[in-house]
């Protein structure tokens, strides 16, 4: 441990495992053991007591849990500090506002450094240095003792955070076994490859990766058995045939030693039928890996997939690389629409046609028929049913091409495919120099340095970093307009900026775009298509705690002008609009993002000091109903 003020050891990637100064301690019994991991998992970050509770109980949450949770946390604390008295024990789980946070500069978790090693990898290979990068993933991923973590999951059900990490074994994982092969080192990756075919079994990248580990480390009949495992499950279960990448990995497996690959010929699309690609894509989307395996998965079996989430949370370029990842699977193309400009159907339809080498007046399916293509529908949710109508028909009358949307609200096709992305991870100050490795503090610091040559990031200033980054709740559009202020102004500067309107924050730069012109435009533009009731239960459940029940809401709403409304309606409504996140499976706990509180409250006249931004209250461990909690950034570039 680098940190000499490190003395705990929290190990998640396995069965539980705590230490403390090379000693191992005993949690407790399960309920004991899921708080602690649920800390550790947000290792640093506040956990509202609401959200221990649906964590630990999984919906089911009993009527005491709040005092259960408060004896259970005693209890830990008993166990990790047994030589302090009760009220001194806060050194390793301190109160905050909300909840309970495990301190990051007295613990270190197994979740913690192997973030390190992959952001240090993705760094190098950045800079060239594979070889290097690849010892830092094989590092990673030897600190997984259980890639299904078993023991996390039966301690904490459903739980977005633990699936997220088992989502970045698997695109590490790939990533290790792909670099393994451009190097080389197959037999070095061949049991990382063959855990990741196994949890994997119908992903046909990963599947061609493991047969061409196998192949290159001597293994071709084992490889030609599996391709024919692959073939027949793909078939059995999804109804399709291998795909190209599959496909050559098994004719170079049947290929005679030492006659070279047949050159095939290449695939001449007539003049009149060539159309932009998805184009090009640059730049590090930090803690978007497992997002982007995760969409192009997606694609692989469906042909109606949707990324939506919050203002700013980086749909657009997780979208546009998942296209360019899989474009060489459409040897018709991927067609990208940018449909900001658009007001209707027939806008869409003549631009489509136009594309695709129409005069504008050609129906865009008869285009595209027996075209094997990809169309992506960028920015749509403000014009959701008219993309809804045209891939709808696209679709059903084209068998060969698939429809890719990035929208705030998903098209509501009755088989469409909806992945949610959630903002970057933010984490608490205090704990240099790991807060370095924060998704929303890299994106800042990397930004930062685009717009004032020269910057970076040190001690003084990290803790100014961590607050902007907590404020902004980690989206990252936000974050990147934060970063272009710093051309003129200093993180302090920033900072206060955010204590103003939010229409006080808009990048320096001339020419931006009317949504990006400021942080205010940018939310806007989501509340701007709500009807008056969604826009009015969107203004007073912001008055709320940052994670309410539906009976809160439904208490705030009566009496209302509107007359009698299904409350539980209407937040479902939010909810599909990204205006407010649902918590757990169990349903009936929402919690909206601080930036869009401070909109709601903006709007409303309530001003900045209702959000919880206003001086802070003293720290305690519940607060009344109707009062705002701090907003925590939660996990999940620009948009």
């Amino acid at each position: 441990m680098t940190d000499m003020r490190v003395c705990y050891r929290v190990d998640l990637l396995g069965p539980l495992h705590v230490e403390r100064n090379g000693h191992r301690l005993e949690p407790g019994p399960a309920k004991q053991r899921a708080i602690l991991s649920l800390l550790a998992l947000r290792l640093g970050d506040s956990v509202p007591v609401g959200e221990v509770e649906e964590a630990v109980w999984a919906g089911m949450v009993p009527s005491s849990a709040r005092s259960l949770v408060h004896t259970y946390v005693a209890r830990l604390r008993q166990v990790l500090e047994p030589e302090h008295p009760p009220r001194r024990r806060v050194r390793v789980i301190a109160s905050t506002v909300s909840g309970y946070s495990l301190r990051a500069e007295t613990v270190e978790t197994d979740v913690a450094r192997f973030r390190r090693y992959v952001a240090r990898a993705e760094k190098r290979i950045g800079e060239g240095g594979r070889e290097e990068a690849f010892d830092l993933l094989g590092q990673a991923l030897d600190l997984w003792r259980s890639p299904s973590l078993g023991e996390l999951r039966s301690l904490l059900h459903d739980n977005i955070e633990v699936e997220a990490l088992g989502t970045a074994w698997a695109a590490t994982a790939h990533s290790y076994v792909g670099l393994g092969l451009r190097l080389g080192r197959s037999a070095t990756v061949l049991d990382t490859a063959t855990r990741l075919a196994r949890l994997e079994p119908l992903h046909e990248a990963i599947q061609a990766d493991y047969l061409a580990v196998l192949s290159s480390s001597g293994h071709r009949t084992v490889a030609l058995h599996r391709y024919a495992e692959v073939i027949q499950r793909l078939r059995t279960e999804l109804g399709v045939d291998p795909g190209e990448e599959l496909r050559a990995v098994h004719r170079a497996l049947v290929r005679p030693a030492g006659r070279p690959p047949v050159p095939r010929p290449a695939q001449v699309v007539p003049a009149a039928r060539r159309r932009p690609g998805c184009g090009p894509v640059s730049g590090q989307l930090h803690w978007r890996a497992g997002d982007i395996a995760d969409l192009v998965g997606l694609l692989a079996k469906y042909r109606a997939v949707t990324v939506s989430g919050a203002p700013g949370c980086g749909k657009s370029a997780v979208t546009l690389r998942a296209a360019h990842q899989v474009a060489r699977v459409f040897t018709g193309g991927v067609l990208t629409v940018d449909t900001l400009d658009l007001s209707d159907r027939r806008q869409l339809e003549r631009r489509l046609s136009r594309m695709l080498g129409g005069d504008g007046a050609e129906d865009p399916v008869e285009l595209l028929r027996d075209q094997p293509t990809l169309l992506v529908l960028d920015n749509a949710e403000h014009l959701v049913d008219a993309c809804a109508v045209v891939a709808d028909r696209l679709l059903l009358a084209c068998p060969d091409v698939a429809v890719l949307t990035s929208s705030r609200q998903p098209l509501g096709l009755p088989y469409e495919r909806v992945q949610r992305l959630h903002p970057l991870p933010v984490p608490q100050p205090g704990g240099w120099p790991s807060v370095l490795s924060s998704p929303a503090v890299a994106l800042l610091a990397e930004r930062a340095a685009q717009a004032r040559p020269g910057f970076r990031l040190d001690r003084r200033d990290a803790e100014v970093a961590v607050e902007i980054c907590r404020r902004l709740d980690g989206l990252p559009l936000a974050l990147e307009m934060a970063a272009a202020c710093l051309s003129a102004e200093s993180l302090d500067g920033v900072l206060r900026r955010l204590e103003g309107p939010l229409e006080g924050v808009r990048p320096p730069a001339a020419g931006a775009e009317p949504r990006h012109a400021s942080l205010r435009a940018m939310l806007d533009r989501s509340v701007q298509r709500l009807d008056v009731v969604e826009r009015c239960l969107f203004h007073r459940i912001a008055l709320l705690p940052g994670v309410f029940d539906l009976a809160a809401a439904q208490r705030f709403w009566r009496p209302h002008p509107c007359g009698p409304t299904d409350v539980r309606v209407v937040l479902a409504a939010l909810v599909d609009k990204s205006l407010v996140m649902p918590v757990g499976e169990g349903g009936g706990r929402y919690r909206m993002l601080g930036l869009l509180r401070r909109l709601a409250c903006e709007a409303s006249g309530a001003g900045a000091g209702a959000t919880g931004f206003a001086p802070r209250p003293a720290p305690e461990v519940s607060v009344p109903l109707v009062r705002p909690l701090l907003p925590v950034g939660v996990a999940a570039t620009a948009e």
